[in-house]
């Protein structure tokens, strides 16, 4: 059963916030909007607290946020799309920022905003809080519920909390929530707050269950967390805030296991497709854009294999695979495609001098000893190389014809490379 409650005046508010408004220019419209509430949320969807008129605005653009004595502003990651520029302050990109009057915001294009001060005189009514009866305590719950893992608030529109199921979760169990009355910026950092108020507000409009997913520092240690947005009556909202931060290792560990590869930690072929896909659809689109692949066998590995065992080689790949990345730019990609082939996608390769270059690189960086117990292991590479043409029109094209490349070097004798040419290289 939930505690009694009444209408006040929130605690420290009028102290706290001094009469602020946003000057917004938006477009050919030029307004002043109040500010008296301790969250707003700000976007193109005419629903939110403030609209902005744009394309370059996302349904969800921004939220504010009254925290420590004033408006905290953050960059929403919202479901509709990104926005097509970055909020500013000042002109400086920011995901979250505290606002100072005098501050100009850029939303967009032609969308900027600026804090102000006004005068007393300006009705600028402040926030209503639902504080309990001092009489009551906060009610316990259920017994079930008290072994129930989760983090359990009910808290008002403002943002004020009015009952509690606290978390039997060691990392939730240590944030700073006591009693009924607190608001949820004091129990939480300002972002995770703001998906609160967002989510909260979202699940009250809908009348349906609002879920999202992001990390929490609490206590300097970050955990991930899964918050649940309920509505209930008098336009309050029930968040079940649980720790997924298991679970999401697990997903994160699975996710990496299907696109590297285990020995070397390298991409394996999956991604590099998928890289190698988005370059070709990237270069249909612009005509300045170019990339290269290259197709590196390892001379004799198999020799290796043979003389000194499994072990070594596989201790050679994995010195292979350090020296690939050495070689390239954090941009690049290397992967291991399986056995000892690997495959490279250079970017924005100026020309065919350039990918030559960075063949010439790996060649002489292989050439040099690499495992420290068996010195008198060299290794060596054949190396193909493909630029795209505009009969290149699939990645299974391009990583053939850097493959016959390859062959026709280690034709000629392996620890070399050649560019792939139709006029020479069998279809």
């Amino acid at each position: 059963m939930m505690t009694q409650i009444k209408e006040t005046p929130c605690p420290g508010w009028e102290d706290d916030c001094p009469h602020l408004a946003l000057l917004i220019q938006d477009g050919e419209r030029r307004q002043i909007m109040p500010l008296g509430k301790r969250f707003y949320s700000i976007g193109r969807d005419r629903t939110k607290d403030i609209r902005l008129v744009s394309e370059g605005v996302s349904g969800h653009h921004a939220s504010l946020v009254w925290l420590d004595h004033c408006y905290v502003i953050h960059s929403d990651d919202a479901t509709d799309g990104p926005s097509c520029q970055p909020l500013t302050i000042n002109d400086n990109p920011v995901q979250t920022s505290p606002l100072r009057p005098g501050d100009a915001i850029g939303f967009c294009h032609g969308v900027r905003a600026r804090l102000i001060t006004v005068r007393s005189g300006v009705p600028v009514a402040p926030p209503l809080c639902l504080l309990p009866s001092p009489a009551h305590a906060i009610a316990p719950g259920a017994s079930l519920l008290n072994h129930f893992p989760d983090l359990m608030l009910k808290f008002d529109a403002n943002g004020s909390i009015l009952d509690v199921k606290p978390s039997v979760d060691p990392d939730l169990s240590r944030l700073p929530i006591g009693a009924a009355g607190q608001s949820i910026v004091s129990c939480f950092e300002s972002s995770f707050a703001a998906k609160l108020f967002s989510y909260g507000q979202m699940a009250s409009r809908t009348q349906s269950l609002q879920c999202f997913e992001t990390e929490l520092t609490v206590e300097q240690q970050k955990i991930f967390c899964e918050a649940r947005l309920l509505p209930t009556e008098q336009g309050h909202r029930i968040a079940i805030i649980r720790n997924v931060t298991e679970r999401k290792r697990l997903e994160l560990e699975l996710r990496s296991g299907a696109i590297h590869d285990t020995l070397t930690s390298l991409p394996n072929r999956r991604f590099f497709m998928e890289k190698a896909a988005h370059a070709i659809a990237l270069k249909r689109t612009s005509a300045a854009y170019s990339f290269a692949v290259l197709f590196i066998d390892l001379d004799d590995f198999k020799g290796v294999n043979d003389s000194l065992g499994h072990r070594v080689g596989d201790q050679l790949l994995v010195e292979i695979a350090l020296q690939l990345k050495a070689c390239l730019r954090p941009q690049d990609t290397v992967a291991r495609l399986g056995g000892d082939e690997f495959a490279i996608l250079l970017h924005e390769v100026a020309s065919g001098e350039a990918a030559v270059a960075v063949a010439t690189r790996i060649q002489q960086a292989l050439a040099l000893p690499l495992l420290r117990d068996h010195p008198e292991v060299c290794s060596s590479a054949s190396i193909g190389i493909a630029l795209r043409t505009e009969s290149d029109d699939s990645v299974e094209a391009m990583l053939n014809h850097a493959d016959m490349a390859m062959y026709r070097a280690k034709a000629l004798g392996g620890s070399q490379y050649a560019v792939f040419d139709p006029a020479i290289d069998p279809a």
